[in-house]
């Protein structure tokens, strides 16, 4: 089957909730739903690399009660952090994503890039080859050695890694062009809340600065040569929108805390008015 990578350099389209709930059993739940992904958050979450990998687990395990894998993708903590990049890769079953926030300009994404390759994979100009240590044969990201012969590893990371750099700032949006021109970055994904905040109007969507910010985001991504785009769901944005409209790629709608606060109020709400209160 083809990887998410490979379906959306193709042209496809990709849609899935974030998980910050930390839960196995939500994580499984919501991969036999039938999203195209799940976006596994450990920067505003309780999550850590350890507790990701079982979530990842629990992803793979809905494999057995539904007949499309949902591919996962993780969200990391931070964009100075190779080591948690290096044990996300490593339990990760591939096809999968990784998505590194906070990342305003070219040097970062080259960072970023190099943490996902090993030695020989990729080189900089100025940086040298990939910094990724190697624990291949006994990690759960080769079946620990058993699934996976070294060069098929390598093939799979090459060709089914999704790398996905987050834009949060104004100054990252001017940055876009040299962002998406650094080989590796296969998608920019736009945070609506972030971009709001960092311009001092948290959530404003209705404001012609921060529409017109999103807008120049968007614009900029999509008229890059070889870099997709990806983001959170803006609030009052139509999802018809975003893919058809503003050239979506992949999108990130709902929060797994946020469907169940909306089940549950809903679900009190018609408690209440049976009992008549």
């Amino acid at each position: 089957m083809i990887s998410l990578r490979q379906r959306l350099l193709q042209g496809g389209r990709s849609y899935g909730p974030l998980i910050m709930s930390d839960s196995r059993i939500i994580a499984e739940l919501l991969a036999g739903v039938g999203y195209d992904h799940l976006l596994v958050d450990m920067e505003h979450s309780p999550t850590n690399p350890q507790s990701a990998q079982r979530l990842l687990q629990a992803m793979d395990a809905a494999a057995a009660f539904t007949a499309a894998r949902t591919t996962p993708l993780v969200r990391l903590a931070d964009n100075q952090d190779p080591a948690s990049m290096k044990l996300v890769l490593d339990s990760m079953r591939l096809p999968g994503g990784v998505l590194v926030p906070m990342v305003e300009d070219a040097k970062t994404a080259e960072r970023v890039v190099q943490s996902t390759r090993y030695p020989t994979q990729q080189s900089f100009p100025d940086h040298g080859g990939g910094i990724r240590g190697c624990a291949v044969p006994f990690v759960r990201a080769s079946g620990y050695g058993m699934t996976h012969n070294n060069d098929e590893y390598l093939r799979q990371c090459r060709e089914d890694l999704l790398v996905m750099v987050q834009v949060e700032s104004p100054q990252g949006v001017d940055a876009i062009p040299e962002i998406a021109a650094v080989e590796g970055v296969d998608l920019i994904f736009l945070g609506p809340f972030d971009l709001s905040c960092s311009a001092g109007k948290m959530g404003q969507f209705q404001d012609s600065d921060i529409q017109q910010l999103i807008a120049q985001a968007e614009q900029a991504v999509v008229q890059s040569p070889s870099c997709l785009l990806g983001g959170f769901q803006t609030p009052g944005v139509e999802l018809k929108d975003m893919f058809d409209e503003k050239g979506y790629s992949l999108v990130c709608g709902a929060v797994d805390l946020g469907l169940l606060r909306q089940a549950a109020l809903a679900d009190c709400a018609k408690g209440k008015t049976a009992m008549g209160e």
